[in-house]
């Protein structure tokens, strides 16, 4: 059965919903973070009890997104992507209304352990639904913008809504956008998705292409670059460049605004091997970051750096979701789905990997040396990025 081809308003109206649905998953993972403090007092819990609500929706959305993948492989993608916004309601309610913390981790481990494959799930959808490869690049795009939206106003909507009436609210909020994301799918998502095909073998085969973990290791890479100092990005503002507490937020906020241009930058990037213009890019950020540790010693040109490489940085989400798709469409359809899901899992890799050496790097060099930390990163996700220009431009 062929794919039903949608009119350009229609595709505008689905991308408006997966936009959505982007920042309804975004938002129900950032909102804990800014909350943990009024939940473990909610609780009479210490925060560190509290912080297992944060690490166990990330293992958990590590873990099955994948399985999750490959089990759900030949399940029609209307009704996947419908059942799993209703497991994803089921547990933000109950988040709501969690009568301890037990509960409250039990409804976060629901929410976890199908959040990763919804977003993977949106960008298998607009391959399915789209044949422009520019209209795919820019769709996805969009989607990745949805969760920066979500983490500019997530945190800081989240505890509004705690601070003036209850934290629970916030996932009130949540549950509410995410039933008009349901309901406008069901209405507007064609009926006729295609569903996988293969056995679970025809799709773990997939591992077994070299340039597939070059792709991997480019996104473990990308991500460290980032976060190998943006980790610790309220200390460098506050305390290395000395902006006062209310300053702090309106330049988080003004990097959210650089992180949702720089999303929107590379949808267009990503069309047409999108790794032949990054490499460019990625040169450019070893500069940066090599002169990081001298512009941290001036205020204004420290925060200028932060607005730079909060923009150089963040553009190959996009050129790589677009490459494992393209890659799985063309060489392993029947792992289309797991491919989808490479780019969220090993991103989250990525951070967890540069954390733990920013704060080593912090603790034997200060603030200022967490260049050198993601220079190191960059270096590598540089070389990776290079080897994937080379090698698509050849196929």
């Amino acid at each position: 059965m062929m794919v039903e081809k949608l009119s350009k308003h229609r595709l505008h109206v689905l991308t408006a919903m997966f936009v959505l649905i982007a920042f309804m998953l975004g938002c129900n993972e950032f909102m804990v973070v800014g909350n943990l403090s009024l939940i473990a007092k909610s609780y009479h819990e210490s925060l560190s009890q509290i912080s297992w609500l944060v690490s166990a929706f990330a293992w958990t959305y590590a873990i099955v997104t994948p399985l999750l993948a490959i089990f759900t492989n030949k399940v029609h993608k209307y009704y996947l992507l419908i059942v799993l916004l209703i497991v994803f309601l089921t547990g933000t309610i109950l988040s709501s209304c969690a009568p301890n913390i037990g509960w409250l981790l039990f409804s976060r481990i629901i929410t976890a352990s199908v959040a990763g494959m919804i977003e993977s799930l949106l960008s298998v959808i607009v391959y399915q639904l789209s044949h422009n490869p520019k209209q795919r690049s820019m769709t996805i795009a969009w989607i990745y913008t949805g969760f920066s939206i979500a983490s500019v106003v997530g945190v800081p909507l989240g505890t509004f809504i705690a601070d003036h009436w209850r934290w629970q609210d916030a996932f009130i909020m949540c549950a509410v956008i995410t039933t008009i994301a349901t309901i406008v799918a069901f209405m507007i998502l064609p009926k006729n998705l295609q569903a996988g095909e293969g056995k679970y073998r025809d799709q773990v085969v997939i591992f077994q292409d070299k340039i597939i973990w070059y792709g991997i290791f480019f996104v473990i890479c990308g991500a460290a670059t980032l976060y190998g100092y943006y980790t610790y990005i309220r200390p460098l503002v506050h305390q290395q460049l000395h902006f006062g507490l209310n300053s702090l937020s309106f330049i988080l906020l003004l990097l959210g605004v650089v992180d949702i241009l720089a999303n929107q930058v590379a949808g267009r990037i990503a069309v047409d091997n999108g790794f032949k213009k990054l490499w460019y890019v990625y040169v450019l950020n070893i500069v940066l970051l090599a002169l990081f540790g001298v512009m941290m010693q001036h205020q204004w040109t420290g925060i200028v750096w932060l607005f730079i490489l909060g923009f150089t940085v963040a553009i190959f989400g996009s050129t790589a979701q677009v490459f494992f798709l393209n890659e799985a469409t063309e060489k392993y359809p029947s792992a289309i789905n797991l491919a989808s899901t490479f780019n969220a899992i090993f991103y989250n890799v990525g951070i967890a990997l540069s954390s733990m050496t920013a704060g080593q790097t912090l603790r034997f060099g200060g603030l200022s040396s967490l260049g050198w930390n993601s220079m190191a990163y960059c270096i590598g996700a540089t070389i990776l990025c290079f080897i994937l220009a080379k090698k698509l431009t050849k196929d």
